[in-house]
């Protein structure tokens, strides 16, 4: 009975936050440990570079993602793209494009 029991037992992943130092081969997460060089995971689409000093989320060892603050401008379904240089692009629910500020109409169909 007793090893029925231990073997039924669920192991729980971990999930902390954390803060990022460094970039690339250097690129560091301290949370309750201190990782080197975690492996990132970015939604479908989208690449980035993990700003230092940003709060990041991981779960066991990996980094799930990178905490982003919503500015309430989004319509919900649009997409937000932006660099810590200030270099923005912008997809809008109506098809339209803005690329920093410029915006391009969706062709027509």
């Amino acid at each position: 009975m007793w090893l029925t029991k231990q073997t039924q037992t669920v192991r729980q992943a971990a999930l902390e936050r954390g803060e990022v130092s460094g970039a690339g081969a250097q690129t560091r997460v301290q949370g309750n440990r201190d990782y080197h060089n975690p492996e990132m995971l970015f939604p479908y689409g989208f690449s980035s570079a993990a700003a230092e000093g940003k709060r990041a989320i991981l779960l066991d060892g990996v980094c799930a993602g990178i905490a982003a603050s919503p500015d309430g401008e989004l319509q919900p379904g649009e997409v937000r793209l932006y660099s810590g240089g200030g270099a923005e692009i912008l997809l809008k629910n109506t098809g339209e494009v803005c690329i920093n500020g410029q915006s391009f109409a969706p062709p027509a169909r």
